[in-house]
C-alpha cells in the first residue's frame, strides 16, 4: 500500500513540473540542465542523513539511471520540437513492459503463479491492459513508425533501471537512508550528462544566457518539483512487489493537470471516458498487490 501512495506524490509532482515549464517557457536543454543541478543542491542539505552502502552495484546503477533520465528528457525535447512531443506517452506500455520482463528475469523465484493466485494475476494484466490503453487515448496522440521506433530504446532503458533500481534498493537497502543518497547520486549524474548536452551551440545561436535570471528562476521552481518527483518516485519504486507499477501510476499525471485546469476555467482537451478507466485500472493495480 504504500508504494501506491508515493506513486501518486510523484505523479503529482510531475504534474506541478509540467505545469511549471509550461508557465515558464524556458528553453528546454537549459532548463533540464538547471533543473537537474538546483535539485541535486536542493538535495544537499540531507547529506548528514544519507547513508553510503558498501555495494559496487549501488553506485553503478545510481549513476546510470541519472545518466538514463538525461537521455530521456533530451528524447522528450527533441520529439516536442518536431512537434510530436505526445508520442512519449507510448514510453509508458515500453518502459512497463521492460521492467516487468526484466524484474522477472532477475527474480524469477517471485513471478506469481496464474494457477496458484489466478485472481490475482488476472486483475493485474487487465488493470495493466486498460491503463496502458486508456493513456494513448486521454489525449489525442500523433505519433508516428518513425517516432515510436526513436523512443523504443529510451523507454526499455527506462524499464531495464527501474528493475535494476528496485533490485538494489531491496532487502537491507531499503530504507530511506540509503533512498535519500540513491536519489541524490542519480541528480548529480543527471545533472552532469544535462550539461554535456548543452555543449554544442545550436543553430542561430543560444536563445537565452546561462545566467539569465527569469531562467534561473524557473529552473529553480522545477528543480523543487523534479526533487519531489524523483524522490518519491525512487520511495515507490523501492517499496513495489513490482518495479513496472509505479511507472503506470505516473499516467495521473495529465488528470491532476485537467483537474488544475478545470478550477482555472482553461480549456483541456483530456478524454474523460479515457480518464475514467485510467483511475479504475489504477485502483486494479492497487487492488492486485494486496489480495
Amino acid at each position: 500500500m504504500t508504494w501506491f501512495f508515493w506513486a501518486v506524490c510523484a505523479s503529482l509532482c510531475a504534474a506541478a513540473l509540467a505545469e511549471s515549464n509550461r508557465i515558464f517557457k524556458l528553453n528546454a536543454p537549459m532548463l533540464n540542465a538547471w533543473r537537474s543541478t538546483i535539485a541535486a543542491l536542493l538535495m544537499t542539505p540531507a547529506l548528514p542523513y544519507m547513508q553510503w552502502p558498501t555495494s559496487y552495484n549501488f553506485y553503478v546503477v545510481s549513476v546510470l539511471d541519472g545518466i538514463v533520465t538525461a537521455a530521456g528528457m533530451i528524447m522528450f525535447f527533441y520529439l516536442a520540437a518536431r512537434k510530436t512531443g505526445r508520442v512519449s506517452s507510448m514510453i509508458l506500455p515500453v518502459a512497463a513492459f521492460s521492467a516487468y520482463m526484466t524484474w522477472w528475469m532477475m527474480k524469477p523465484e517471485l513471478r506469481p503463479d496464474l494457477l496458484e493466485n489466478p485472481v490475482q494475476v488476472l486483475l493485474a494484466v487487465v488493470s495493466f491492459t486498460l491503463v496502458c490503453i486508456s493513456f494513448q487515448k486521454v489525449r489525442d496522440n500523433d505519433s508516428s513508425i518513425d517516432s515510436f521506433l526513436m523512443i523504443l530504446p529510451v523507454g526499455f532503458a527506462f524499464g531495464v533501471i527501474d528493475a535494476m533500481t528496485k533490485d538494489v534498493l531491496d532487502g537491507d537497502h531499503n530504507t530511506y537512508r540509503i533512498i535519500l543518497s540513491y536519489t541524490f547520486l542519480s541528480l548529480v549524474a543527471c545533472a552532469g550528462a544535462a550539461w554535456i548536452a548543452t555543449i554544442p551551440t545550436p543553430l542561430g545561436g543560444r536563445p537565452t544566457k546561462f545566467w539569465d535570471k527569469d531562467l534561473l528562476w524557473g529552473s529553480f521552481w522545477c528543480g523543487v518539483w523534479t526533487v519531489g518527483m524523483m524522490l518519491t518516485g525512487v520511495f515507490a519504486l523501492s517499496k513495489a512487489p513490482n518495479p513496472s507499477l509505479p511507472g503506470l501510476i505516473l499516467v495521473l499525471t495529465p488528470l491532476w493537470l485537467f483537474a488544475l485546469n478545470h478550477f482555472k476555467k482553461v480549456h483541456d482537451d483530456v478524454s474523460i471516458p479515457a480518464s475514467i478507466l485510467i483511475l479504475i485500472g489504477a485502483a486494479g493495480l492497487l487492488v492486485s498487490t494486496l489480495l
